[in-house]
């Protein structure tokens, strides 16, 4: 036959019914419910080694059970595809011929029932439903942190687009503030001019509106413009009063001592007033009041209503206080920089023109202003100062992220603007050390990487672990019961390496196999001694299988079964070559044996000792039954170097 990676048939060759055997239920071209039941465990195995190993994989005289009588089936799987990826998979069947004892066959010699099959094809179907929903969850958490990312980079945005405007406001203001200078500076001026050169205010009372009075050397009231109401409680009969018989709007309590004090000095007085109600703002100027003849006849009172220049000035302060606390309490660096030409009129580097107090700290660099670039840091790379001019001479905005060599090697994320006019050749960069960032995701993907591996390691484990039971075991209770303590010893295990190392001790693990089974540790009869020795992770797993079968044995047929038999484990480290052996010695004694008997017997931890070790570890076990109990040696290589420091590749790989 011809299948897919997914197994469903593609194609079928002649004369293959009698290797078929289709499960009940919904038609499938799945090979798996297809193949016979007895060949269905052998041909899974083949398929997945033929997939992982990318070679032919042979399984021969595979028992078959057939109307009542047994025969032998060869399974040969061939996988089809290049070296990145397997496409197909051709699958032969060949009769084996009878079996060694033809006529013999009964359901009842089978290893497993038709239940006990169809149970474990449902839990691994569930198992692989599991993974695959687990798989799933993993990528729905990464959307969920990239878009947790990209939400981090639009508020940063928002940052930096309200810091411009906040440039941009501060501009404005400060040619708002130039030009309300400049008004003020014509209207004082023109007043003055009217005072010195025209006497006559009738003109003036019908065209100014600026609040302006009049008084004489008494400090009697001249004359008023009408604005001048809004000062004082003024009206025309007023005239010839003294000012000090009008009731006034503003809080002018020295406005006699002002004038009196300009009438002897000749002098000019200014002060800044406000209303009754706090709303307006004046400035109150005093000046003398000559004649045409440059006789001082009294004095002259304006009061210049500059509320809205108050104001602007009020918010540009506001705007100044609130820009600078941004700039000394933002966590971001931020510089602005020059352009520095050579004589070839080439910009080769820059000069520091203002820097926050999160520059330091985000670059290590002290006193930076008036320095230059090259002069803090010599090892600064070139396309830092190509991007830099790249925005100072087209005015183009630049964000990247780069590592700083001269800066220790740190990671930024910068944002490049231009700062004032264009023939200032001035940059502002806005950057924030991610260095911390770059390294969780450095150690993130590391954690996944771990994960899987370990997550693989784990499952061919129990995979095996399932395989060698369920062979070894003579009805689906004793399946169950011993799968599920290996599975014990197992998790006990996988909870020393969570809970915080990659190591594990071997005192560690000794005893806590023989407490998970009830060992009477406390007592005379069981010697545990050895010197500390910690253990990885891969070495742990395979020799926690080994101490629980061997425990289990204790605890049921051997040392640890009555009260007279004695147990002594002991290990030391053993230096016979460059390697370093971890050597482990259980000692059974004050059992008796059937040696013959149990010499022919070899179950799943005799296997485990004998076969599993060597070939996961590279260990020697020497596993013999003596007249008084189990001996057994484990000689175990840890050491990973050899003397001249190369490494040493593991015997088993």
């Amino acid at each position: 036959m011809v299948i897919d990676p997914q197994y469903d048939v593609l194609h079928f060759s002649g004369r293959t019914g009698r290797y078929l055997e289709p499960a009940a239920g919904a038609a499938s071209l799945n090979l798996l419910a297809l193949v016979h039941r007895d060949l269905r465990l052998d041909l899974r195995s083949a398929l997945h080694r033929a997939a992982e190993e990318r070679q032919r994989v042979e399984m021969a005289r595979v028992p078959m059970g057939r109307n009542g009588s047994a025969s032998l089936a060869n399974l040969i799987v061939e996988p089809i595809g290049d070296d990145r990826e397997v496409t197909a998979f051709v699958v032969l069947f060949q009769d084996g011929g009878p079996t060694p004892e033809e006529g013999e066959w009964s359901g009842d010699q089978k290893l497993v029932s038709d239940e006990h099959v169809q149970q474990i094809e449902a839990e691994l179907r569930l198992t692989m439903e599991r993974l695959q929903t687990t798989i799933e969850e993993l990528e729905s958490t990464n959307e969920e942190l990239k878009s947790s990312n990209e939400e981090y980079q639009s508020i940063n945005e928002e940052l930096q687009s309200a810091n411009e405007e906040l440039e941009t406001s501060k501009e404005e203001l400060q040619s708002v503030n130039e030009e309300l200078q400049t008004v003020n500076g014509e209207l004082a001026h023109r007043v003055g001019e009217l005072a010195r050169t025209n006497s006559d205010l009738k003109n003036l009372l019908e065209s100014t509106q600026i609040a302006t009075v009049f008084l004489d050397n008494d400090l009697r009231l001249r004359n008023f413009t009408p604005a001048a109401t809004d000062i004082f409680h003024l009206i025309e009969t007023d005239l010839g009063r003294p000012i000090d018989h009008v009731a006034s709007r503003v809080a002018y309590a020295e406005l006699q001592d002002d004038v009196r004090r300009v009438l002897k000095t000749l002098g000019t007085s200014e002060r800044a007033v406000t209303s009754a109600d706090g709303e307006r703002n004046y400035i109150a100027r005093i000046l003398p009041y000559r004649s045409i003849d440059n006789f001082i006849a009294g004095a002259v009172l304006t009061f210049l209503d500059v509320t809205s220049t108050t104001r602007a000035e009020a918010a540009l302060r506001e705007s100044q206080e609130r820009y600078s606390r941004l700039f000394k309490s933002i966590d971001q660096g931020f510089c602005i920089v020059e352009m520095l030409f050579d004589e070839a009129g080439r910009g080769r580097d820059y000069r520091f023109v203002e820097v926050n107090p999160a520059f330091e700290r985000q670059t290590g660099l002290k006193d930076a202003v008036g320095k230059r670039m090259r002069e803090l840091a010599p090892g600064h790379e070139d396309h830092w100062f190509e991007t830099y001019g790249r925005v100072a001479l087209t005015g183009e905005p630049a964000r990247f992220e780069q590592r700083a060599k001269a800066l220790d090697g740190r990671w930024y994320d910068v944002y490049a603007m231009r700062a004032g006019d264009p023939d200032q050749h001035r940059v502002a960069i806005l950057f924030n050390d991610i260095s911390r960032r770059k390294r969780d995701e450095e150690l993130q993907q590391t954690l996944v990487a771990e994960l899987q591996h370990r997550t693989r390691n784990l499952l061919a484990i129990v995979r095996g672990i399932a395989q060698q039971t369920l062979r070894s075991s003579a009805s689906l209770d004793q399946f169950g019961q011993e799968f599920g303590d290996r599975l014990s010893a197992l998790s006990r295990v996988q909870s020393l390496l969570s809970s915080g190392a990659d190591e594990v001790k071997v005192d560690d693990l000794v005893r806590g196999e023989l407490d998970a089974h009830g060992a009477p540790l406390d007592s005379d009869r069981i010697v545990v001694a050895g010197p500390e020795v910690p253990l990885t992770a891969r070495e742990v797993q395979v020799l926690t299988l080994a101490l629980h079968e061997l425990t289990t044995n204790a605890i049921k047929y051997g040392a640890l079964a009555n009260h007279s038999g004695q147990l002594a484990i002991s290990w030391d480290l053993a230096r016979p070559d460059w390697r370093e052996l971890l050597v482990i010695r259980w000692t059974e004694s004050g059992v008796e044996m059937d040696g013959a008997a149990q010499r022919d017997r070899r179950g799943f931890g005799r296997k485990l000792i004998e076969q599993a070790l060597p070939y996961d570890l590279g260990a020697e076990t020497d596993f013999r039954f003596a007249e008084d109990g189990i001996h057994c040696e484990l000689r175990i290589p840890i050491g990973r170097e050899k003397p001249d420091g190369k490494a040493q590749t593991h015997p088993a790989g």
